[in-house]
């Protein structure tokens, strides 16, 4: 798995923490640096391919010898800034050089001219300063802890030390949401454990005077994101069109081939045509499916595959080996979370067919009203201008299993709204838990003047950020594969947030009828569902042992009463609590098994 990690320290040291860098699967390049002032230790590594070029191994440092950089991810179009740069002796063309040259050049402010997903961690010589950043979107992590002497940082939580041991706040998030959450705001160093960096953000590590966070994107102060001026119907397919083929077609930049995933979502199914017309008879698709599946889903993706003219391969799993997998995924797990084993399955069997980057379709949904609650957000957002009672009553006759979520929301707009809505356990339940009470999370700074756009950023950065990303990197990165997302390349996304909203509507309409071309005829009435797992049944059966085990080692970790425990499972196995809330116990008790001297 490629992954950075560092150490800055407050006085000039010759040791180093003891820092352990993850390594899952096959042969990998490692290279280390230590700086001249031997204040900071910079490491990364990646698996070993056929592209390894000496010339961009990391730590890579600029040609004047100003910066050192360790870099993860891709910046989509780093041949186009290459060009805006006064700088003429490459010596390769891998996108840490890119970065690191024009970070000497232009600054931190070079990160604005970025698209992509990425993390870095780079080393000012003169200044003896460090500059962490990441992405917009967040799609590439980036973890901190500090300690008394300077603080650690790595794309792995699991490098860094104390990993295993969660915070109170996360298991509270973790029975809450099913996941943690990220703070908007940079975790200085009065933050406690391992903290995740916040997304669209540079922050300059200082050892002599107070750190200087900078969010720069969205960037300050807040933009207006006003509504575009398009006033046709037709333009505005057309203008989207557009950059979505934009947005693809930089994915598709690179030495590795790349592959799309082709399930029976409308998502992958445009951007399995649009690579294909951008590279006729260039592109392979895959579906995955366990053996003995409804052959529904795999008929249209093969009906897909030869209307847009990809090369198609079915890859089916057997039971007992996805059985295997699952508990693989398991253990790999960098972040606790409920969701994440769908992708580790995917990733599995890609890798095992040589596949080492695919397009992933995730975004779209959020964008473009595929989620429930493009529908349901703006019916309550009506309900505002009612007193508190009168709301409460109301919701109660309507929606008697929403009133409870709702009941003691501190602003009822989209981001709050978003949250209550996103919760499996109540106060009440965390309280019983014998968990802390659940903290609030802030909303990123940002003017967004539409309703739709104001569901769609708090879909992007309460649920899509801190468990679809994580989960789509980490499980993906474990088993060795690369996931790019072109929904999510962030000028895609500030278009589909300023789109005027009459144009859009729930269930993805704007996209479809954007794209309607591109799929066969007839092919978005007979849409299957997506690759599911049964983890209901599996749990119940053949992996009832395993979870069994972990529910112990919660219960003899004091995180939460034992009682409770036990209760929520013999709810689980009498069909009362959903798969998805169990789960969240085992993956608790897999890190409180970890956390064992």
């Amino acid at each position: 798995m490629a992954s950075l990690i560092g150490n800055i320290q407050w006085q000039s040291t010759t040791e180093k923490l003891l820092l352990s860098l993850q390594r899952d699967r096959g042969p990998e390049i490692e290279g280390s640096w230590l700086s001249g002032d031997r204040r900071c230790w910079l490491a990364h590594t990646r698996p070993a391919n056929n592209n390894y070029n000496e010339a961009s191994a990391h730590p890579i440092t600029s040609r004047c010898g100003r910066y050192t950089l360790v870099f993860n991810g891709l910046i989509t179009n780093s041949r186009q800034v290459r060009q805006m740069l006064r700088f003429q002796g490459w010596r390769s063309n891998s996108d840490c050089e890119t970065l690191v040259e024009g970070l000497a050049q232009r600054g931190p402010a070079f990160v604005l001219e970025l698209r992509g997903m990425f993390v870095f961690a780079a080393y000012d010589n003169d200044k003896e300063q460090l500059l962490l950043g990441r992405d917009r979107l967040g799609i590439k992590p980036l973890y901190l802890s500090w300690h008394p002497g300077g603080l650690q940082f790595g794309s792995q939580r699991r490098a860094l030390m104390g990993s295993d041991q969660l915070e109170a706040q996360t298991i509270s998030q973790v029975l809450a949401f099913g996941h943690d959450c990220s703070p908007a705001n940079f975790p200085g160093p009065d933050a406690t454990g391992i903290a995740s960096f916040p997304a669209g953000m540079l922050v300059r590590i200082n050892h002599s005077r107070p750190h200087d966070p900078v969010r720069y994107w969205p960037p300050q102060p807040r933009p207006d994101w006003t509504p575009l001026p398009i006033r046709d119907t037709r333009w505005c397919r057309t203008f989207l069109r557009q950059q979505l083929e934009e947005a693809v077609a930089q994915h598709l930049i690179g030495d590795v081939p790349v592959v799309c995933l082709l399930s029976t979502s409308l998502d992958s199914g445009i951007l399995a045509a649009l690579a294909c017309r951008l590279k006729p008879n260039g592109i392979s698709t895959f579906t995955v499916a366990l053996q003995g599946d409804s052959e529904v889903g795999a008929s249209q993706a093969r009906r897909m595959a030869r209307y847009c003219g990809s090369k198609h391969h079915e890859l089916l799993i057997q039971e007992d080996v996805a059985l295997s997998w699952v508990k693989q995924g398991l253990a790999a797990l960098d972040t606790p979370t409920a969701s994440g084993l769908t992708t580790y399955l995917i990733s599995h069997a890609l890798v095992r067919e040589g596949i080492k980057v695919a397009l992933s379709g995730v975004g779209a949904d959020e964008l473009f009203g595929g989620t429930h609650s493009h529908r349901l957000i703006p019916w309550l957002r009506v309900l505002r201008w009612l007193p508190a009672r009168l709301r409460h009553r109301l919701l109660e006759s309507l929606r008697p299993r929403l009133a409870p979520k709702l009941a003691a929301l501190p602003h009822w707009d989209s981001w709050h709204l978003l949250q209550a809505l996103s919760r499996w356990a109540n106060d009440c339940d965390l309280q019983d838990a014998l968990a802390i009470p659940l903290q609030s999370q802030e909303s990123i700074p940002v003017r967004i003047t539409q309703a739709w756009g104001q569901i769609s950023w708090a879909e992007l950065f309460v649920t899509t950020e801190p468990m679809l990303l994580r989960n789509a990197d980490a499980m993906s990165m474990a088993c060795g594969l690369e996931l790019r997302m072109p929904f999510l390349d962030h000028r895609l996304v500030e278009i589909a947030l300023r789109i005027p909203q009459r144009f859009q509507q729930p269930g993805k309409s704007l996209l479809r009828k954007s794209c309607a071309d591109l799929l066969p005829s007839g092919y978005l009435d007979h849409l299957s569902p997506p690759f599911t797992l049964p983890m209901a049944i599996w749990m119940q059966g053949p992996l009832r042992e395993l979870c069994c085990s972990r529910l112990k080692a919660l219960e003899q970790s004091g995180w939460l009463d034992p009682g409770w425990i036990r209760q929520h499972w013999q709810a689980f196995e009498a069909g009362h609590l959903i798969w998805q809330r169990a789960w969240s116990l085992v993956v608790l008790g897999e890190f409180a098994s970890r956390d064992v001297p």
